[in-house]
């Protein structure tokens, strides 16, 4: 083996059900390198998934506090993933053909793109720009009018208000409570100075992992990524959490707005994960997957529940939800438009309470268990779809292909065990949208 592969450990992994295989590249500074290779494929993917997010404005290097203000995590995201018309990484990108995009979390930072040709190319620029970025007060500046607009747009819309204070009401201390962008005041006061902090900590290639996908040549771009992690150590740094209480500090919260038709939402806090009894590897993907489920089988068109609030006018098809379960929290939102909002919401309360006693329906369950595992094999076709799949499982600690065996042990009765909070009335909060009335 060359010398410098020799830095590179290997793990190789066969999907008994598609025969795919994935390699696990180790670099002994700790960058992790995952390949799906796709022979035949025109087009590549690549994804760079950096453990740092929204949640984390307060951490700690080699024994030292430190704090950044709320929304930074994003706002060096829009300073890696500049998109100014001089030249900017997207521009570069672009031209090269290359379809590119970036995204902030609560708990991670994820850079990908993929492209047909002149995917190395494109892959160093990307590397260029999250391992050696400008991060000087000048980038700064020209971007913070951008984000500044940006979440002026975002905290205007209804939808968005509403989710913001749910979340504000069904957590205390736990920074989630609080925007990704974080807030006009917050953003005015991020500055050079934060931004290296927060790289210096969390952007070090001890601390990253980089997933590729398609046909390519994956030892010439070991050899690349060797020459440029040489004399890269592992950083010692983690994000510090306050302790949460286990239900939410408010049941209803409303606002008046200027909106079209009035919305709620129902939050729903899981008291189990929180800061202080976290949850984390094979457990935390089995509880996020097996909750989704059951989330589908409760909430899902499909669902008695969904029918019965839809006949009586309380929803409509604005109605959706959506499931967040990360180390240290975990939560349902579930709403939409509705002409009676805190009706629609206190029904929907009642009517998850009394489903989750009465016990899942083993037979939606499984139909929707099915759905799903079906969903996700077919996924594995996709470039893109398993590229993202692959680089957000990266930071829980396991693999695309450990997901068949987690869906094979799931079923009704565990679901309906890991869920009996739901019938806690102390663990919802109702998040409401008035209509402004003419006077």
């Amino acid at each position: 083996m060359n010398d410098r592969l020799s830095a590179f450990t290997l793990t190789q992994t066969i999907d008994p059900l598609t025969g795919h295989e994935l390699q696990t590249w180790r670099h002994r500074c700790g960058f992790v390198v995952k390949v799906l290779p796709r022979p035949g494929f025109s087009r590549r993917f690549a994804a760079l998934t950096v453990p740092y997010g929204s949640i984390h404005t307060h951490f700690e290097k080699a024994g030292q506090p430190s704090h950044v203000p709320d929304g930074t995590a994003h706002f060096l995201e829009h300073c890696v993933f500049s998109r100014d018309e001089e030249g900017g990484l997207l521009g570069r990108l672009s031209a090269l053909g290359a379809s590119a995009n970036a995204y902030t979390s609560h708990t991670h930072t994820l850079y990908y793109f993929s492209s047909v040709f002149h995917f190395e190319t494109a892959l160093d620029l990307y590397l260029d720009a999250v391992l050696s970025p400008y991060l000087e007060p000048d980038r700064v500046e020209a971007e913070r009018p951008v984000i500044l607009a940006e979440l002026d747009q975002y905290l205007d819309d209804p939808d968005t208000v509403c989710y913001v204070q749910m979340l504000d009401r069904l957590y205390q201390s736990h920074p989630v409570r609080r925007d990704i962008g974080g807030t006009a005041e917050s953003v005015q006061s991020i500055t050079s100075e934060h931004l290296k902090q927060v790289w210096s900590t969390f952007y070090q290639p001890g601390k990253l992992s980089l997933t590729l996908v398609g046909d390519m040549d994956e030892k010439q771009i070991l050899l690349r990524l060797a020459d440029r992690l040489e004399n890269s150590s592992e950083i010692l740094g983690q994000a510090i959490l306050p302790d949460e209480p286990p239900y939410p500090c408010e049941q209803v919260v409303s606002k008046t707005m200027d909106v079209s038709a009035p919305s709620f939402l129902v939050g729903i806090k899981d008291p189990t994960i929180l800061p202080q009894t976290p949850l984390y590897g094979r457990e935390l993907v089995m509880r996020q997957r097996l909750a989704r489920l059951a989330f589908d089988t409760l909430l899902s068109p499909a669902s008695p529940l969904y029918e019965d609030l839809f006949a009586r006018g309380l929803i409509n098809d604005s109605f959706g939800y959506h499931y967040a379960c990360e180390p240290s929290f975990a939560f349902l939102a579930a709403g939409g438009e509705s002409q009676d909002p805190k009706a629609a919401g206190e029904a929907l309360i009642t009517g998850l309470r009394q489903a989750i006693t009465a016990g899942l329906d083993p037979a939606l369950f499984e139909i929707q268990k099915r759905a799903a595992a079906g969903d996700f094999v077919r996924s594995l076709d996709s470039i893109e779809h398993s590229g993202l799949v692959q680089a957000q499982c990266n930071q829980y600690g396991i693999d695309l292909f450990d997901y068949p065996a987690l869906y094979d042990k799931m079923d009704a009765k565990m679901a309906a065990q890991k869920l009996a909070f739901l019938s806690d009335p102390q663990s919802y909060t109702l998040s409401i949208i008035n209509r402004q009335t003419e006077e």
